[in-house]
């Protein structure tokens, strides 16, 4: 994996350690990608990886966000979180988040860091350091029998050479399911700083539809001249779907697309 970062390098080992029941060809995919997009997000990172898109993947049920691997990066107080995008089995691009901590100033290229865990089926923090397997030791030769004086004893035959069992590797993760996204009571928690959480971002994508809505119903009466009642009923249905599962989904992913490239950030700024 020469061409990712040290970072992104240590991430993506403990990844397919976690991940290698789940997606077992997850690091070959990560050898074989080329660099993509890369962002410094202000509060995590984004990593996007280039898979051949011919390539067969041995999972091409998994679609979502996977993986639990924590790692201590340059100063910051707390850890930061990383998981994987896949795509039907295809990594798509590495996430990190930061949790609120401000990582304007980190140069993800060639920041250091120290501790890369995971977390066990307990939800602990588990250090990620993959067990190797101890070579077999060696028998020692069998001394010669010692001549007897009257009778001649066999040999004795040697012991055949103990060995020693590897170190369990710890079950991977079973693939997770990917999270939905979070309720209204989180997205009005989080409009105080939208730009440091998901939240937050998902609560100014649904504010946006709202005025859509309203923009809708204000331009269906008086350009069009529709009623009042039709137009107001095809912006209820509307808004009805964005609140059903599917239209929560992809209100979500459209609040990672305009996060990826930097929308909130821009707000931010302003």
């Amino acid at each position: 994996m020469s061409h990712l970062t040290p970072l992104e390098s240590a991430v993506m080992d403990a990844m397919a350690w976690q991940m290698g029941d789940s997606v077992p060809d997850l690091a070959a995919q990560a050898a074989s990608s080329s660099p993509g997009l890369r962002r410094n997000t202000g509060a995590g990172l984004y990593s996007q990886f280039l898979v051949d898109a011919d390539r067969r993947t041995a999972n091409p049920d998994a679609t979502g966000l996977f993986g639990t691997v924590h790692v201590m990066v340059a100063d910051l107080p707390e850890p930061v979180g990383f998981q994987i995008e896949l795509r039907q089995g295809r990594l798509m691009a590495l996430h990190g988040q930061s949790y609120g901590q401000d990582t304007r100033a980190i140069d993800f290229s060639n920041t250091p860091f120290s501790e890369v865990f995971t977390v066990d089926d307990r939800g602990q923090s588990v250090l990620y350091r993959p067990a190797r397997r101890a070579p077999d030791p060696v028998a020692p030769r069998p001394k010669p029998a010692a001549r007897p004086s009257v009778s001649t004893q066999p040999n004795p035959q040697p012991q055949p050479a103990a060995r020693t069992t590897p170190a369990a590797r710890p079950a991977d993760h079973a693939l997770p399911v990917s999270a939905s996204p979070p309720g209204v009571a989180d997205m009005l928690s989080g409009l105080s700083n939208p730009s440091a959480s998901a939240a937050g971002r998902l609560a100014l994508v649904y504010l946006g539809a709202y005025a859509l809505a309203v923009v809708f119903v204000l331009f269906a009466r008086l350009a069009l001249h529709t009623g009042w009642f039709f137009a107001l009923i095809l912006a209820f249905w509307a808004l009805r779907f964005i609140h059903m599962p599917k239209g929560r989904a992809m209100m979500s992913r459209l609040a990672d697309t305009l996060d990826r490239q930097g929308a909130f950030a821009a707000l931010k700024s302003r």
